[in-house]
């Protein structure tokens, strides 16, 4: 797993600023990490985040919330054919009618595709806020490890895109 400057740093202010939340983020961040630690790297999903917010998020975030999620990202085995799971940033309405299209033209070789996983992350300003790291982990844990996290988040803040 990569270093969490991005989730220490938020808790390290949290905890001179606001110690209850600083309190709930480490408890709910701890969960999430104890309920994944026993699925070995390799058994993770290979996960492709395509960010088209705009303007898009700090990447090193995004790839920190999604390893915490339980995704694996090991960029020298990130091809297509091992690509389990695509998950697109677009919180505009209209993607949705673009997105068969962009599929079929840039992502037809993905495993993901091949097999219907396909989600796309519509809350605004998704990976942008440091006060949601929390939500936006919470997000992207119900996606890539769907059988142990349940928040409620989809519909509202995610959905499943099925060809």
């Amino acid at each position: 797993m990569i270093q969490l400057k991005h989730y220490t740093a938020i808790a390290n202010e949290l905890q001179e600023s606001e110690p209850e939340k600083f309190e709930l983020l480490e408890e709910e961040i701890n969960i999430i990490i104890h309920k994944l630690k026993f699925i070995h790297i390799e058994n993770r999903p290979m996960v492709e985040i395509v960010d088209l917010s705009n303007p898009t998020a700090d990447p090193t975030y995004i790839e920190e919330i999604s390893e915490i999620a339980g995704a694996q990202n090991n960029p020298l085995v990130k091809e297509p054919e091992n690509t389990e799971i695509l998950i697109f940033i677009n919180d505009n309405p209209a993607f949705l009618g673009t997105l068969p299209d962009l599929l079929n033209d840039q992502y037809n070789d993905y495993k993901a595709v091949k097999n219907n996983n396909i989600f796309i992350v519509q809350k605004p300003e998704f990976a942008k806020h440091k006060e949601d790291f929390l939500l936006d982990t919470e997000i992207f844990a119900e996606i890539i490890q769907s059988k142990y996290f349940v928040y409620g988040h989809e519909g509202k803040h995610w959905i499943k895109f099925d060809l």
